[in-house]
């Protein structure tokens, strides 16, 4: 829960300094445009990009600290590829049942599952998109995490190209559970 409880700190600043830009942003965009303001759409597309740029923050932006120094990129970390899939579930196995690490099954596994589910649920209820092309745009930006942490000093793993595209499809799987039991609900959103 610790692990957590960090990765979530580490976002704030991130997610926090996206708020006035994207803000001003949205508002020349939609006064550009002359676009017919829905709330429940703004809030929602505002809520997503703030946590998208959450998501960046930990998978393909560079770690950086401000002290006595001045601005530094923090390049600790050893850069590991995985192109061999499902390796995830041996490791998993072992980490949590010989190892007794819970932990990484947590981060590692339902951490690359959840952090995507946001897109299978939101992309579609924004925009009215299928379902092939929502997977695809998951797919697509997990990919582009994944091909981004190769020059990095982040691991690149096949896997988390596979939890992720998972992750969309599960919340594909709730965008289509509310669209059923919510339609007059899923409907104000355009």
């Amino acid at each position: 829960m610790n692990a957590i409880i960090r990765y979530v700190i580490n976002m704030m600043p991130y997610m926090v300094l996206a708020v006035p830009v994207y803000a001003i942003a949205r508002i020349v965009f939609v006064k550009a445009k002359q676009i017919k303001v829905n709330w429940l759409h703004e809030i929602t597309l505002f809520v997503f990009t703030v946590f998208l740029v959450g998501l960046a923050s930990q998978t393909i932006i560079p770690k950086f600290e401000i002290g006595v120094n001045g601005f530094n990129i923090i390049k600790n970390g050893i850069h590991k590829t995985n192109l061999i899939p499902f390796k995830v579930l041996f490791e998993t196995y072992k980490e949590v049942v010989v190892n007794g690490h819970i932990n990484y099954f947590i981060i590692n596994f339902l951490g690359n599952i959840i952090l995507f589910i946001p897109f299978g649920v939101i992309i579609p209820l924004l925009w009215k998109t299928s379902t092939k092309k929502t997977i695809f745009i998951g797919f697509c930006s997990s990919f582009f995490i994944e091909f981004s942490q190769l020059f990095l000093t982040r691991g690149t793993d096949v896997d988390d190209l596979i939890l992720n595209t998972s992750g969309v499809f599960l919340g594909i799987l709730v965008f289509k559970f509310l669209q059923r039991n919510c339609k007059g609900f899923i409907e104000k959103f355009n």
